[in-house]
């Protein structure tokens, strides 16, 4: 097993001549809103974001499709998969064909990955999944191992304990740095593979920032949320649209009382 300490990685330079990606039109609305169903969905924003371990191939709101010959696996591109932790097993590495395994935990959550042969390249981001982590830090060593890997011909496997947060923000920062794509785009390419991604609120910010310092722009902006009384990406609106119809039908019954 050939370890990768993180630490050692040189920082990489910002991509040179990038031209900037097109940004996608946005729109910012700002309110203010209070009362008990605030935090009552706001509660449940706080355990979306850090979700519990869950079986290989669940998702927050709708069956996963197939997308690898694993289930619970997601081929993001020919040599880049994404999933679980509890996907992540070495029969189905052997299958695919894994020789860089990324586990993005720390030691508390999941022991070190399980890996298919003794040459297979390991790699361990110890970052916790919650607003105050720092993971920005790693995106231009972790893109730069992963365009290595895939120019020697290697296939890349990351994943964290769902699949959904840390592990997805990875791989968006390095489909942003290496396939020049938009944080937009990125995002729904990433979302059409695997829907139940959901990178938590201060990752998102962390990668608006990163696509900034790349192109010198930003294709996502914060919006406010009134069912949650807080700022989401726009990219989640459509998560989370339903929910503020429902707020706006509770406020006006309250109007009329």
């Amino acid at each position: 097993m050939k370890e990768i300490n993180i630490n050692s990685v040189n920082h990489a330079e910002l991509l040179s001549g990038c031209q900037p990606p097109v940004p996608a039109a946005v729109g910012v609305t700002t309110a203010t809103a209070d009362g008990k169903v605030g935090n009552q969905i706001q509660a449940l924003l706080e355990r979306n974001e850090n979700p519990p371990e869950v079986l290989a191939g669940a998702t927050l709101h709708r069956p996963m499709r197939t997308f690898s010959p694993i289930s619970g696996v997601s081929k993001l591109l020919k040599n880049l998969y994404l999933c679980g932790g509890s996907a992540a097993s070495v029969a189905m590495m052997q299958q695919l064909g894994v020789t860089f395994v990324i586990n993005a935990t720390t030691v508390t959550e999941l022991t070190d990955t399980p890996l298919p042969a003794e040459d297979t390249r390991y790699l361990r981001i110890p970052v916790k999944d919650n607003r105050e982590a720092n993971l920005e830090r790693y995106f231009h060593e972790v893109a730069d191992m992963m365009e290595e890997e895939s120019k020697a011909g290697g296939v890349v496997l990351v994943h964290c304990v769902a699949g959904i947060s840390r592990s997805a923000s990875l791989c968006l920062a390095y489909l942003m740095k290496y396939h020049r794509m938009s944080l937009k785009d990125a995002y729904n390419h990433i979302k059409d593979k695997r829907p139940q991604i959901r990178p938590n609120v201060s990752f998102v910010k962390q990668l608006m920032d990163f696509e900034h310092k790349l192109y010198g722009t930003r294709t996502v902006t914060m919006v406010y949320c009134h069912a949650l009384d807080q700022e989401l990406p726009d990219i989640y609106e459509p998560e989370f649209r339903t929910m503020e119809l429902l707020y706006q039908k509770f406020r006006r019954n309250i109007a009329r009382r």
